[in-house]
C-alpha cells in the first residue's frame, strides 16, 4: 500500500517537535512492514533535515508561505495514482486544506491526524484568539475534517473534543503515540535494572517538556511542589526543557521560596536526557490538556514511575499497569499529597512501579504495533 504522510515540519526524530517524531516513527515502521511510504514536508525555506531514514523524504520549500499550493506541490498531488493514501498531520495549516481539496477532487482518499491541536482552542487563550480560530475552522479547515475518510485521534480527550465540535465525521480511530529508542541507544542505557539502591532513592522528581504554563499545568506543578516542601518533603525538582513561559515559572519559584530546590536544565535530548530520567525517583506531568506526552513514555521506558493527570490520556494506562500515581483532581493540593505519598513509598514498591512502567511501554506503546493499527484503520476506511 502506498501511504504518504504530509507534515508542516521536518520529520526529524531528534527535534523538539513531537509531531516530527511521530511521523518519522510511523513512516519508519510502515516501510519495515512492507508498505511504500513517503513523507512530504512543507517548509517555509529551502532548508530541510538530513536525518537518517528508511523512507523517501520529499521537501516542498516555500509551501507554507501562502494559502494555496505551490506549483511543485500541486503537480505532485496531481500525479498521485489511484489507490494512494495521504495522511495529513497537524492543524491550523491552510495549505493542508488546500491539499485535501485537490485530493478530494481527484477522488484520492486522505486522513488527518490533528495531534491534539484543536484542544488548545478550548481554553487558556484570549477570547479574541479563540474566536479567530473558530471562524477559521468554520470557514476553511472544518471542510478537511468533514471530508476526511479517517481521523486519527491520539487520546480519548481528543475524541470527545472532536465529537463535540462536529456532528458528522467519518471514522475516528483512537491510536496512541508510541516511543522507541534511537538505533544508537539500547536498553543498556542506564535504567532501573542498572541503578543501585542509593540511586533509586535519590530525592529527585522530574518534569520534561515545553515550558508552557497553562497547557502543561506548570503552575499546578510548582504550587503543588511548593506546598509539598512546606509540609516537610525532601524531594527536589528537575525541570527539563525550555519555552516562552520559563521566566514566569522561575519568578513563580522565587515567589514560593523553592528556588534552591529546583534545577533548570534547558533542552536536553538523547542519552543525556535518559541519564537524567533514569536517576529520577518519579516523573510528573500535570497537563491541563494533552495527547500522551512523549516525555512520559520516555521516562516510563527508563523504568521511572509516573505521576500523571487524567488530561495526559495516560491515566488509565498507569492505573491498569500499576506504573505510578494518578493526579485526580488536577490541583496543587492533590499533587502535594501525591508527592508526599511517592516519597513514603519503599524502594521495593518504587522498583515494582518502574518495572511495570517499562512493561507498559513494551506492551502498549511500540511503534511497530501502533503503525500496524493505523494501517488497519486506513485499510478499513478504504474498504468500509
Amino acid at each position: 500500500m502506498r501511504i504518504i504522510h504530509m507534515i508542516p515540519g521536518t520529520a526529524d526524530p531528534n527535534s523538539a517537535n513531537g509531531v516530527n517524531k511521530v511521523v518519522h516513527w510511523l513512516a519508519t515502521n510502515m516501510v519495515a512492514q512492507g508498505h511504500e511510504c513517503e513523507v512530504w514536508i512543507l517548509l517555509p525555506t529551502e532548508e530541510h533535515s538530513n536525518h537518517a531514514r528508511t523512507y523517501k523524504l520529499v521537501p516542498f520549500p516555500g509551501s507554507r508561505s501562502q494559502l494555496g499550493l505551490t506549483k511543485d506541490l500541486h503537480a505532485a498531488l496531481s500525479d498521485l495514482p489511484e489507490g494512494t493514501w495521504v495522511q495529513l498531520h497537524s492543524v491550523f495549516v491552510p495549505q493542508l486544506t488546500s491539499a485535501a481539496k485537490l485530493l478530494h477532487k481527484r477522488k484520492i482518499q486522505f486522513g488527518i491526524t490533528p495531534h491534539g491541536g484543536y484542544l488548545s482552542d478550548r481554553s487558556g487563550r484570549s477570547i479574541a484568539g479563540r474566536i479567530r480560530k473558530r471562524l477559521y475552522l468554520s470557514a476553511w479547515e472544518g471542510w478537511t475534517l468533514r471530508n476526511a475518510s479517517l481521523i486519527h485521534a491520539i487520546g480519548q480527550t481528543e475524541v470527545d473534543d472532536l465529537k463535540s465540535r462536529f456532528s458528522s465525521l467519518h471514522q475516528i480511530a483512537l491510536i496512541p503515540n508510541g516511543f522507541e529508542l534511537p538505533n544508537h541507544e539500547t536498553a543498556s542505557q542506564p535504567g532501573l535494572e542498572s541503578r543501585s539502591d542509593t540511586e533509586i532513592i535519590k530525592p529527585t522528581i522530574t518534569y520534561c517538556g515545553r515550558m508552557v504554563i497553562f497547557q502543561k499545568g506548570l503552575d499546578i506543578l510548582l504550587e503543588g511542589f511548593a506546598a509539598y516542601r512546606k509540609l516537610g518533603g525532601t524531594l527536589n525538582l528537575t525541570m527539563v526543557g525550555d519555552g516562552p513561559d520559563r521566566p514566569q515559572l522561575e519568578a513563580l519559584a522565587k515567589e514560593h521560596g523553592i528556588v534552591e530546590s529546583i534545577t533548570w536544565t534547558g533542552q536536553i535530548f538523547g542519552a543525556p536526557l535518559r541519564n537524567i530520567l533514569s536517576g529520577s525517583t518519579f516523573f510528573v506531568h500535570s497537563s491541563r490538556f494533552d495527547v500522551i506526552p512523549t516525555a512520559c513514555l520516555e521516562a516510563a521506558s527508563c523504568g521511572v514511575p509516573l505521576i500523571v493527570s487524567e488530561e495526559t490520556n495516560l491515566a488509565d494506562f498507569v492505573r491498569h499497569s500499576g506504573s505510578g500515581l494518578v493526579l485526580t483532581p488536577n490541583t496543587p493540593t492533590r499533587l502535594a499529597g501525591l508527592l508526599a505519598e511517592a516519597e513514603r513509598l519503599g524502594v521495593t514498591e518504587r522498583t515494582r512501579m518502574g518495572a511495570s512502567a517499562k512493561l507498559m511501554i513494551d506492551r502498549d506503546f511500540t511503534w511497530s504495533e501502533i503503525s500496524r493499527h493505523l494501517v488497519l484503520a486506513i485499510e478499513h476506511a478504504t474498504h468500509p
